[in-house]
């Protein structure tokens, strides 16, 4: 990784991490995860929309082994103020459209939307992750954790394993 490159710890707040999210639709998920992004101050409204628009268009519902993840984000960053992902474990799996062929259902357990300016280092962090999603091993590890803290502690030292 380049000096300028953006890490995912720099990317992934505590404050940011939310587990039991409720919601019947990804669209409710999208929603919600950007009006934790606005109101943290990481995103403006439209922000959901944005991010609504490109999921219809590209999917981003990872079938997964030991646990299926969605890494909703948008085309365009009129409304990203400042880059971070939004990270939630849902109470109950939620469909989203499968990365890909955009048919197959995904019933999704966790969600990490990309809130990014769109350049080569958001597309570096989005290897990185889906790299760690792409390992059974990590993804159990992943599924266990139980708090903010222990998600991104995870997450970053689960992302330094990776080889790109």
């Amino acid at each position: 990784m380049s000096q300028d490159a953006v890490s995912l710890g720099s990317l992934i707040h505590e404050d940011m991490v939310y587990f039991d999210v409720e919601a019947e639709t990804w669209q409710d998920v999208v929603r919600i995860l950007a009006g934790h992004a606005i109101e943290h101050g990481y995103a403006v409204e439209g922000y959901a929309e944005d991010v609504i628009e490109r999921e219809e268009l590209y999917p981003t519902g990872l079938p997964t082994d030991v646990m299926k993840v969605a890494i909703p984000h948008a085309m365009v960053q009129d409304h990203v103020k400042e880059a971070a992902i939004v990270v939630a474990k849902l109470a109950h799996p939620v469909d989203f459209k499968e990365m890909g062929d955009g048919e197959n259902d995904v019933p999704v357990e966790m969600v990490y939307m990309l809130v990014a300016k769109g350049d080569k280092h958001h597309l570096a962090v989005l290897q990185q992750l889906i790299s760690v999603f792409a390992t059974p091993e990590f993804m159990t590890e992943l599924k266990t954790v139980e708090d903010p803290a222990s998600l991104k502690a995870t997450l970053i030292d689960l992302a330094g394993k990776v080889v790109l």
